[in-house]
């Protein structure tokens, strides 16, 4: 399924599998209410535009934490997004080197301090978000 909210998701009679909803560092709303409900009931959310098309990956709060890390950009926002366990992204890739580059972001591990840094730069959400599409 793709971009269903809490309470459609509730409606549905079999459930689903998963949810593929609009999710980074910039676009945090489904952490409100989508992602608690769906980690109690342990369907993951798939997240489409882990980086935002792109544009995340010159913030300079993101590059500082990478450069901190050896990693590049895209991958603390890969690791940011999947750090729950429960979210699976799906980011683009268009060479193997690219490919190879975003996997390597499952084993990137972000520090606490990093997390914090991270949540200063791009604030979660204090209430009930619509979801969002590019």
């Amino acid at each position: 399924m793709s971009n269903l909210d809490t309470d459609e998701l509730q409606s549905l009679p079999e459930g689903c599998q998963t949810d593929q909803v609009l999710y980074n560092l910039t676009r945090r709303g489904p952490e409100f209410d989508l992602m608690p409900w769906s980690a109690s009931t342990k369907m993951p959310v798939m997240a489409s535009s882990p980086v935002e098309q792109g544009r995340l990956l010159g913030n300079p709060d993101l590059t500082q934490i990478a450069r901190e890390l050896g990693a590049t950009p895209a991958q603390v926002a890969l690791a940011w997004t999947m750090r729950t366990g429960s979210v699976l992204a799906i980011p683009k890739a268009s060479t193997a080197e690219h490919v190879l580059e975003n996997a390597a972001a499952r084993d990137l591990h972000l520090r606490d301090t990093d997390l914090e840094r991270l949540d200063r730069a791009f604030p979660p959400p204090t209430h009930p978000e619509p979801l969002e599409m590019l």
